[in-house]
């Protein structure tokens, strides 16, 4: 059964936040931005009284991190009641929830990074200019042009970054913002990079893959694991050769 997240079941909804930490990490520092009185919506799903999903709903997208025991049928009836546009959760709740609502789904790898603590390099990164990352980030993805309007990003990561709760930077090179990268959430046990691009007339220098170690140490100097979305397969190479290493498959379902 899916309820609204009340006082009483922050416990439960803190440890299905663990059963998928990179979309779970996301659902947590959501909470600890809004509470529960906040612009997001919270719910959890139990299963025989266990705590089996926390669900977050924040600007039209439902994240999920569940433990397989979840109904797609149940998830789908509350996209249908909150008119939800996007669904982020694992790939096979995710693949599921398209059998019964139609829509686009997107699939690629969750990561971690199992290899040694990583050096430091001599890269150096300021605190981002919002407006500058957004514009490395529409020149790079095809995601940013496409289902993200600067005016609401801007305001999801300034208010992390006012908090607290998320980490924004850019590259400069040669006078001018060449690359971008963040730490999007964070839980007590992993930290996860997101944003990591590089302008087309800067790649093949190895920025993207500096700036992804700069983020991992800052992850590991708090003790935590660095975790991420690979997109699509290509970057999931690039980042199995940085040291990660797939931990489960994540989907997104457009509708």
């Amino acid at each position: 059964m899916i309820s609204p997240l009340t006082p009483s079941e922050l416990p439960a909804f803190t440890a299905a936040c663990a059963f998928e930490r990179i979309f779970g990490s996301r659902v947590l520092t959501a909470l600890r931005l809004w509470g529960l009185e906040g612009e997001a919506e919270f719910f959890l799903c139990r299963r025989d009284g266990d705590p089996a999903a926390a669900l977050c709903l924040e600007n039209g997208v439902l994240t999920v991190a569940a433990d397989g025991r979840v109904d797609p049928a149940e998830i789908a009836q509350l996209v249908r009641d909150r008119r939800a546009a996007e669904v982020d959760t694992d790939y096979a709740l995710c693949a599921g929830l398209h059998a019964v609502l139609g829509g686009e789904l997107d699939t690629c790898d969750f990561m971690a990074y199992r290899g040694a603590p990583i050096p430091e390099d001599g890269l150096v990164m300021r605190p981002a200019q919002l407006p500058a990352v957004f514009g490395v980030l529409q020149r790079s993805h095809e995601y940013y042009r496409t289902h993200l309007k600067y005016t609401p990003w801007a305001a999801d990561w300034q208010r992390r970054l006012d908090a607290g709760l998320s980490e924004l930077y850019q590259l400069e090179l040669d006078g001018q913002t060449v690359g971008a990268g963040g730490i999007s959430s964070e839980d007590d046990a992993c930290g996860v990079i997101a944003s990591v691009a590089v302008v087309p007339e800067y790649r093949n220098r190895g920025l993207g893959s500096s700036i992804t170690r700069y983020l991992a140490r800052r992850i590991q100097a708090k003790g935590k694991t660095p975790c991420l979305v690979a997109g699509y397969e290509g970057v999931a190479r690039l980042y199995r050769g940085l040291g990660f290493e797939a931990v489960g498959c994540w989907g997104e379902l457009y509708l």
